[in-house]
C-alpha cells in the first residue's frame, strides 16, 4: 500500500498546520471545509502517547508519519504562527515548509503554502525574554520570506480571514487545474 492510499489522500486536501497551544484557530477552518465537503488535514491531537502506542498495535497511522505525509503531499498548505503561541517550533517548520513546497512544485508537484505570522507574541505562559526572542525571531523569519521568496506557490496573509479567503482561491485554482502562474494569486510574499 503506497502513503496515498495509506493516509486516503486522494483529493485535494489542505494541512492546517502551524500554531498549536490550544489555541481554537482550527475549528471555524474546519466547519467551514466540512460544509462545502473539502478534504483537510488536522494535525491536533489530544494525546500523541496514546496514539503512538496504538500505531505500535497498528490501529492507527503514526502520527509523526502521518503529519509529514501531509506536511509533504497536500496540495494546499495552512501555516499561521498566531500570537497566544511562542511558535519557535512553527518559525522553524515553516523554513523547511517553504523549501519542501518549492522542491515538490520543481520536482512537477502541485502544492500552494500560504502562511501568516503575527508581529507581536502574547504567550503568557512563557518570560517577558521569551516573548521579546520570539518577536525579534518572527521579523526576522517574515523578512527572509518577503525579500527572499517571490513566487505564487507561496504567499504572506495578514489575518486569519485572509488566509481562509487564499486557501479557497487555491482550491478553486487546483480544482480547475489552472497553473497559478496563469491564474494569478492575489498576494504573494
Amino acid at each position: 500500500m503506497n502513503k496515498k492510499e495509506q493516509y486516503n489522500h486522494t483529493d485535494i486536501t489542505i494541512g492546517l498546520f502551524g500554531t498549536c497551544d490550544n489555541v481554537p484557530w482550527r475549528e471555524p477552518f474546519i466547519e467551514k471545509y466540512e460544509k462545502l465537503g473539502i478534504k483537510f488535514y488536522n494535525p491536533v491531537i489530544d494525546d500523541w502517547s496514546e496514539r503512538l502506542e496504538m500505531s505500535r498495535k497498528g490501529l492507527c497511522p503514526n502520527p509523526t508519519e502521518e503529519e509529514n505525509y501531509y506536511l509533504n503531499s497536500a496540495e494546499v498548505i495552512l501555516f499561521p504562527i498566531l500570537k497566544e503561541s511562542l511558535g519557535s517550533g512553527s518559525l522553524a517548520e515553516m523554513g523547511f515548509s517553504v523549501q519542501r513546497v518549492i522542491r515538490n512544485i520543481q520536482n512537477g508537484g502541485r502544492q500552494f503554502l500560504v502562511t501568516l505570522i503575527d508581529d507581536e507574541c502574547t504567550d503568557m505562559r512563557k518570560t517577558e525574554e521569551e516573548r521579546k526572542r520570539s518577536v525579534k525571531d518572527r521579523a526576522l523569519t517574515k523578512s527572509k520570506l518577503i525579500e527572499n521568496v517571490s513566487c505564487p506557490i507561496i504567499t504572506l496573509v495578514n489575518t486569519l480571514d485572509e488566509m481562509y479567503e487564499m486557501s479557497m482561491e487555491v482550491v478553486n485554482i487546483l480544482a480547475n487545474g489552472c497553473p497559478a502562474e496563469e491564474e494569478g494569486l492575489s498576494k504573494s510574499a
